[in-house]
């Protein structure tokens, strides 16, 4: 689930286990044509958080992804 109040991805990974991921910091590591792009990103992880866990935690998995959008999009 997206908690907003600390920008972060929480996935119960099993009963002892919890997966923390800081959108901030993932979203630091991306490069944006267009600065307003980070909405994508912001999007991706409040409507579907455990694709963006799946992105976040792939090898330039977010910058494909925003990369994906702006093709799409133009």
């Amino acid at each position: 689930m997206y908690e907003p109040a600390t920008d972060s991805i929480i996935a119960n990974i099993d009963e002892n286990t919890i997966l923390v991921i800081r959108c901030k910091e993932c979203n630091s590591s991306v490069i944006f044509d267009d600065p307003n792009d980070v909405v994508y990103l912001y999007r991706l992880a409040m409507e579907t958080p455990l694709l963006y866990a799946k992105f976040a935690l792939k090898k330039n998995g977010l910058q494909n992804y925003v990369d994906a959008m702006n093709w799409f999009n133009y």
